[in-house]
């Protein structure tokens, strides 16, 4: 068994034995990732989109992707794919690091980065989206898990993670990347101060809420 571990049917981490809840779900949580009104039919459609993107992402980062299958097999994907190959050859982005599970044992959140690399030379993380980075607040989540990997990795648990970041030497910088259904990219720099700071103050109230629900829980089970 591995220090941290990720249930796929669940959703959930757990870090040395303990279920600890994920960047998303804080999120989500404090309402910042909202889209109760959104029709269940039309979520479940961007739900799959972007599954099926993000796992082509990995497979074209890793080398591993048949493009022409792709297209054949989701052709209502393929846009979003095409727009991530361009923004790859357009800013010369070359990926390290895919789809990396991190966690943090100093705040006990865990999470999925989906990719560290270089960005026209600079080292950067970047997460994508198919729809409006904002939706699902690309900046706090880009510096959580910016936070979750200098954790992971100075515990020795990431060794790849940790020389990357070591290479970066501190420089490293945060983007979200828009993926378009027209096959166009957009590119959202994170500079924000503060962005840690917020991400922070929604896990303590994460952690609010779930010890005084347990202590009511108590209290009716008494």
């Amino acid at each position: 068994m591995t220090p941290l571990e990720f249930d796929p049917v669940a959703h959930a981490y757990t870090l040395d034995g303990e279920r600890v809840p994920s960047v998303t779900q804080i999120l989500k949580h404090a309402g910042v990732i909202d889209f109760s009104s959104v029709p269940a039919p039309i979520l479940e459609t961007a739900r799959m989109r972007g599954t099926h993107v993000h796992a082509a992402v990995h497979y074209y980062n890793e080398h591993d992707l048949d493009l022409d299958r792709f297209a054949a097999d989701f052709p209502e994907c393929y846009p979003y794919v095409r727009a991530w190959v361009r923004f790859t050859n357009v800013r010369r982005f070359r990926a390290v690091l895919n789809e990396r599970r991190i966690a943090s044992r100093r705040y006990k959140v865990a999470g999925t980065a989906d990719c560290f690399g270089f960005l026209d030379g600079q080292p950067v993380l970047l997460d994508f989206a198919t729809g409006d980075p904002r939706d699902v607040a690309k900046d706090l989540q880009t510096a959580a898990y910016y936070a979750l990997a200098l954790d992971w990795s100075a515990d020795g648990d990431d060794p790849e993670l940790a020389s990357f970041l070591a290479s970066s030497r501190g420089a490293l910088r945060r983007y979200g990347v828009e993926l378009r259904a027209d096959g166009a990219f957009s590119l959202h720099p994170y500079v924000g101060a503060t962005d840690f700071r917020e991400f922070l103050a929604l896990v303590t109230a994460y952690r609010i809420v779930a010890t005084r629900r347990a202590s009511m829980a108590e209290g009716v089970n008494a």
